[in-house]
């Protein structure tokens, strides 16, 4: 009898015949092999089917899922109909222009292990620039990292206050069961779909940051983020009106299940104030408020990073 894997990949494609063979073999290359990825086709009409059903060939862990006609397209449907098809108590996902660091399973499961109780999983992303003339850079995770975040915590810090940086969906590992109970990706966004699923289990259970890198997440013009920042419906850390409606999801979504906490009622409405129209005395001073606390916050990280730096040299000196 053979035995289910630990884990599930999820990798959504479409018309991603330029990387996915190089995002599979990044999973193939794990240390830990307990694993079983799911290649979810979106409607490709490229090589990427041709790409995925040889590698279904050659490795049993691999399968390849077809939508059918008529079903509803984008990433969040893509990946719940993976979640769907998939046989792991967890849940992982990989774009198909992204790529995992070979101890990405590894640190994760470690992780979880040792935190029974954390229901997600995850850590910093490198931001990478194949083809550009920038830099390589790393998420930091300072004040985050080595610790169990108790429910709502980082929903007010990293998804209302931006006081940090949002998980990147290819550094991250769920519980199967905390998924299921909170309804999967929400299929209404094309943008922030990641978001409104973290957003829904950082209302509900602990979290776990590790420091260790996990993923490439690669950077292109043909991007779906990058898309979106041309046509002006997205920008990062700016305003914009993808975030206006996660944010008015967001409201909604706390009234629905009763979970009200007055720290997450306060920053929702700090986020929200820019969005207000026509702008008034209260809201111009809410957006002086959540101004100065962004600042603080990121005062607050430099000079953490500068003790660490300093600890690290006076650690070398000592040594």
């Amino acid at each position: 009898m053979t035995s289910l894997p630990r884990v599930t990949i999820i990798t959504p494609f479409l018309n991603a015949e330029a990387n996915l063979g190089e995002a599979i073999a990044s999973v193939r290359a794990q240390t830990v092999t307990d694993w079983e990825l799911v290649l979810v086709d979106d409607g490709s009409t490229d090589d990427s089917v041709k790409i995925a059903k040889y590698f279904a060939a050659t490795d049993p862990r691999i399968k390849v899922l077809r939508r059918p006609p008529g079903s509803k397209r984008g990433a969040a449907a893509a990946r719940n109909a993976g979640i769907e098809a998939g046989s792991g108590d967890m849940l992982a996902f990989l774009d198909a222009d992204d790529l995992y660091e070979p101890h990405m399973l590894e640190t994760v499961l470690a992780a979880a292990d040792a935190n029974p109780d954390a229901a997600m999983i995850f850590g910093p992303t490198r931001w990478w620039y194949p083809d550009s003339a920038r830099s390589d850079w790393i998420e930091p995770t300072d004040g985050f990292a080595r610790r169990l975040h108790q429910p709502p915590r980082l929903l007010r810090r990293l998804l209302l206050m931006q006081d940090g940086h949002v998980p990147c969906t290819c550094s991250v590992l769920l519980r199967r069961s905390a998924v299921t109970t909170v309804g999967g990706f929400e299929e209404r966004f094309d943008l922030y779909e990641d978001q409104a699923l973290w957003a829904k289990l950082f209302l509900r259970f602990p979290v776990f940051v590790t420091p260790v890198t996990l993923a490439s997440y690669r950077q292109h013009p043909g991007s779906a983020s990058a898309s979106a920042t041309e046509r002006g419906l997205y920008d990062r850390m700016g305003k914009h009106p993808a975030r206006a409606a996660f944010l008015d999801w967001i409201a909604e979504h706390m009234a629905e299940s009763g979970r009200q906490d007055f720290r997450v009622q306060w920053a929702l409405r700090l986020a929200r104030a820019p969005y207000v129209t026509p702008p008034t005395i209260a809201s111009k001073a809410s957006r002086l408020t959540l101004k100065i606390s962004m600042w603080i916050a990121r005062r607050r990280r430099r000079v953490r990073r500068k003790l660490v730096r300093v600890f690290k040299l006076k650690s070398g000196v000592n040594a």
